[in-house]
């Protein structure tokens, strides 16, 4: 099993005990009401929004660390970067395109969230979050934290879609997972 397997399952049982400074980065948004109210939608198979959004943060801020960028800026901008608050599986018209653009609605949401909170967005943060969808949006990341959280983006979603049609990997997953909770 690869490292970016170890840290996807990581993110699975991921606290403040077994990673205090990641926490210390994305705290700012993970305690809000507006944040855990994502908890009930669903993102992927019968992943969260919200543990979704935790497992591309967490990976993210894993690969900043280690290339010795901004960690906190990353896991922030991955931690904001789908923060929708609807169930765009609903067939409300409304959530027609939901790829195209939830970007947009995630970057409003983003900017109003963090000035409830008393926080700045950086460009880069709202960089990460506008241009997360790429290359389905056509405007590439203008940053290297950017395209980090766009590719883990990826990596997430499929590995989530993988396991959740599974039922042989779903069981494994969970089975390995619950060793550590």
């Amino acid at each position: 099993m690869g490292k970016l397997d170890r840290l996807f399952k990581k993110s699975y049982y991921l606290n403040e005990k077994n990673d205090s400074d990641y926490f210390d980065c994305v705290k700012d948004y993970c305690y809000t009401d507006e944040f855990n109210s994502m908890r009930k939608n669903i993102q992927h198979g019968d992943v969260s929004v919200v543990q979704h959004i935790y497992s591309v943060s967490y990976i993210s801020y894993r690969i900043s660390r280690r290339l010795k960028m901004d960690r906190k800026i990353v896991a922030r901008g991955a931690l904001l970067h789908d923060l929708f608050y609807y169930d765009w599986h609903d067939p409300d018209p409304s959530h027609r395109l939901h790829g195209f653009y939830h970007p947009g609605f995630a970057l409003k949401n983003a900017r109003e969230l963090s000035k409830k909170q008393g926080v700045e967005l950086t460009e880069i943060e709202q960089n990460i979050i506008k241009r997360h969808m790429f290359p389905l949006t056509v405007i590439p990341p203008k940053h290297k934290e950017s395209l980090i959280v766009c590719l883990v983006d990826k990596y997430v979603a499929t590995k989530e879609i993988i396991i959740c049609r599974s039922p042989k990997l779903k069981k494994k997953f969970d089975e390995e997972i619950s060793l550590h909770k």
